[in-house]
C-alpha cells in the first residue's frame, strides 16, 4: 500500500465524524466511500493483445508457474482473463452485468466459459511469487486481435481508461505485426497510450535471428506510433524464460504511485479543501454581522440565476456545434473508406475480413475525430462556463470532464499523463466515447454484402466476374451507408455528452451554493447566539480546521 494510500484509509473514520457535524454537501455525495474504496483497490490494468497463436497464455502460465489457462482457444470461444497477485487462490467469472460466479481450475484450464462470452471475463487471484511486488498491477490476456471487431472493442473500450501500458505480445515466428496489430496501435497512438512489446517465443529461433525480428519489431511500432516502444524485452515461456518481461512490469509498478496520486489523492485533496473553506465561514473570518450576511445571501442568489443563464446559453451554443463536427468526422470516415477500396473490394470478393476492415478504420476515424474535433469544443464550453462561476467557488469543472492529454508530456516519459487520468474524476464524458456503437453498425453494413453472393465459396468461384459488381456496390452502397449508420448512433452520443457535462456542473454548483448557504445561515444562528456561545463553536472549527490542515500536509509530503 502506497504512503498516501495508507493515510486516506486512516483517515476516513475522523472525516466521517467530522462530516456529520457540519452541513456540508459536495458532488459527488459520496465522495469519500468512493476515496475509501480508491485506496484500498486501486490498481490499473496491463492488457496483452496480439494474433492467435502469439503466445499470450503460454506467457502468463509461465509467470504463474503452472497451466492455468487454456493454450488452444478459437476466436469464438475466447474471453479475457484478469490476473493479479493474492494470497489466496481464487478463480471468478464475472458477467458484464455486474454477476460474479465460482470458477475451478478445470473449467479455466478447458475454456469452458462459454457463459461469459460477449462482456464477460475471468479474475483470477493467485499467490504468485513472480506477481507478489505487483500489487498495483493487473494482467489482462486478450483474445486474439484478429479474433472479430467485438474483441477488438472489448480490448480498448474496456481497458484503455484504466491502464498503464499494453503489452503487445509478437512470435518470433511472426516477425513482424500483422495488420490487425497495426490497427490496434492505431488506437493506442489516439489515446496515448505506452506500449511494452513482447517478443514471445524466443527460443524457436537462433538469438541472430530473433535480434532481427526485435529490430524489425521497433521499428514498425516506432512507425506507426511516432515513437519507440515504452519497452522491447525477448521471452520464452517453453524455457519458463519471463524474468525481462517481470522486471519490465516490476518498472510499470514504480508508475503506479504517481498515477494514484493524480487520480485518488488529487480529488480527495480538493474536497478536504472545500470542506476547509466551509469552515472558513463559519468561522466568520469574513468579519460579518447579520446585514452582511442577508446581503452575502441576497448576492448568492443572484450569482446562481446569472450563472444558470450562462450555462443554458454556452450549452445550446455547444450543441449547435454538433452538427459541424459530427459533418467532418464523417467526412473523414467517407474519405478513409475509399482510400481502402480496393482492399475492401478484394475482401468482399473473396470472403476476407470486410466487417473487420470497415469496423477498424470507423472506430479510428471516429476515436480521432473525438480527440481532434469535439474535445476542444468541449474544453472551450467548460471554459466558458467557468468564466461565469459565482466568487468563491470552485467546481473541478476542467479536471472533471479532462478529455485529452497534455501534448507537451515528454515522448521519453510516456508514464507522465495516460488515459488512466479520467480514473479518479467523474467520468461524464470519456476521453474517447465507448465506441461498442461500431460493432452493430457494421454488421448492418456487411449484411448488404451477402446479398451479392450465395456463400463464400461461390464469392471465390464468381471473384473475376463480380469484381466490377463488388467494386460499384463497396462504393454506392457499403461505404455510404456505414457512414450513415455511423453517424446515426454517433449524434445522439455527442448530444447526451453534451447534457451529461451540463448536468455534472449545474450539480456540483448547486452543492457548494446550498453548503454556503447553509454554512452563512449556521453563523446566522451562532452569532445570534451570544459571544461566548459563538467563541465556543469556533473552538471546535479550529480543531477540525487543523485536522484537515495536517491531513492536507501529509498527504502533500507524502
Amino acid at each position: 500500500m502506497f504512503r498516501q494510500q495508507k493515510i486516506i484509509h486512516e483517515s476516513i473514520p475522523a472525516l466521517r465524524n467530522l462530516l456529520t457535524r457540519y452541513q456540508w454537501q459536495t458532488e459527488p455525495a459520496n465522495w469519500l466511500t468512493t476515496a475509501e474504496d480508491k485506496s484500498k483497490k486501486f490498481v490499473v490494468t496491463v492488457p496483452l493483445v496480439g494474433a492467435f497463436s502469439s503466445g499470450k497464455s503460454s506467457i502468463i502460465n509461465a509467470i504463474i508457474g503452472q497451466p492455468i489457462f487454456s493454450t488452444a482457444i478459437d476466436p469464438e470461444t475466447a474471453v479475457p482473463a484478469e490476473i493479479m497477485h493474492g494470497d489466496t487462490e481464487c478463480l471468478t467469472g464475472c458477467f458484464s452485468d455486474g454477476r460474479r460466479i465460482p470458477l475451478n481450475r478445470e473449467v479455466v484450464r478447458e475454456n469452458q466459459l462459454a457463459m461469459l462470452q460477449h462482456g464477460g471475463w475471468v479474475e483470477a487471484v493467485l499467490p504468485v511469487p513472480a506477481l507478489a511486488g505487483l500489487s498495483h498491477l493487473r494482467l489482462v490476456d486478450m483474445p486474439g486481435w484478429d479474433s472479430g471487431i467485438e474483441a477488438h472493442g472489448m480490448a480498448i473500450d474496456n481497458y484503455a481508461i484504466r491502464s498503464l501500458a499494453y503489452g503487445v505480445v509478437v512470435s518470433a515466428d511472426e516477425g513482424s505485426l500483422r495488420s490487425s496489430i497495426h490497427r490496434a496501435l492505431d488506437e493506442l497512438k489516439v489515446r496515448n497510450m505506452p506500449v511494452l512489446a513482447i517478443i514471445s517465443k524466443a527460443d524457436k529461433k537462433p538469438p541472430n535471428e530473433v535480434d532481427a525480428v526485435v529490430a524489425q519489431v521497433e521499428q514498425e511500432i516506432t512507425t506507426a506510433m511516432g515513437h519507440p516502444p515504452y519497452k522491447l524485452i525477448k521471452v520464452s515461456a517453453r524455457k519458463h524464460d519471463v524474468s525481462e518481461l517481470v522486471a519490465a512490469l516490476t518498472e510499470l509498478e514504480s508508475q503506479a504511485e504517481p498515477l494514484f496520486t493524480q487520480n485518488v489523492v488529487s480529488p480527495f485533496a480538493q474536497q478536504l479543501q472545500s470542506l476547509h473553506h466551509h469552515l472558513d465561514t463559519l468561522l466568520n473570518s469574513d468579519d460579518l454581522d447579520s446585514e452582511k450576511i442577508k446581503a452575502e445571501c441576497e448576492k448568492l442568489a443572484s450569482d446562481m440565476q446569472v450563472f444558470e443563464t450562462r450555462l443554458n446559453d454556452e450549452t445550446i451554443q455547444l450543441d449547435a456545434r454538433v452538427q459541424p463536427v459530427l459533418g467532418h468526422i464523417m467526412q473523414q470516415l467517407e474519405s478513409r473508406l475509399k482510400s481502402q477500396l480496393d482492399t475492401l473490394v478484394d475482401q468482399a470478393t473473396n470472403g476476407g475480413d470486410l466487417q473487420g476492415s470497415i469496423g477498424s478504420t470507423a472506430r479510428l476515424v471516429v476515436s480521432e475525430g473525438m480527440r481532434d474535433e469535439f474535445n476542444p469544443e468541449i474544453e472551450r464550453y467548460l471554459g466558458r462556463v467557468a468564466e461565469g462561476l459565482p466568487s468563491h467557488f470552485n467546481p473541478e469543472v476542467s479536471g472533471n470532464f479532462k478529455l485529452s492529454e497534455d501534448k507537451k508530456t515528454s515522448q521519453n516519459s510516456p508514464m507522465v499523463a495516460t488515459p488512466l487520468a479520467a480514473l479518479a474524476l467523474p467520468v461524464i464524458i470519456k476521453f474517447i466515447p465507448g465506441l461498442n456503437i461500431i460493432g452493430p453498425v457494421i454488421l448492418g453494413v456487411v449484411a448488404l454484402m451477402e446479398k451479392l453472393f450465395k456463400n463464400k465459396s461461390q464469392q471465390k468461384i464468381e471473384s473475376a466476374r463480380q469484381e466490377e459488381s463488388a467494386r460499384r456496390k463497396v462504393l454506392t452502397d457499403i461505404i455510404p451507408s456505414a457512414v450513415s449508420q455511423v453517424k446515426t448512433a454517433l449524434q445522439p452520443q455527442l448530444h447526451q455528452y453534451i447534457a451529461q457535462a451540463k448536468q455534472k456542473i449545474a450539480d456540483e454548483v448547486r452543492a457548494q451554493q446550498a453548503s454556503h448557504q447553509a454554512a452563512l445561515n449556521e453563523l446566522q444562528r451562532q452569532l445570534e447566539k451570544g459571544q461566548a456561545a459563538f467563541a465556543l463553536a469556533c473552538a471546535q472549527y479550529k480543531t477540525d480546521q487543523a485536522f484537515l490542515q495536517t491531513l492536507i500536509k501529509q498527504l502533500e509530503l507524502a
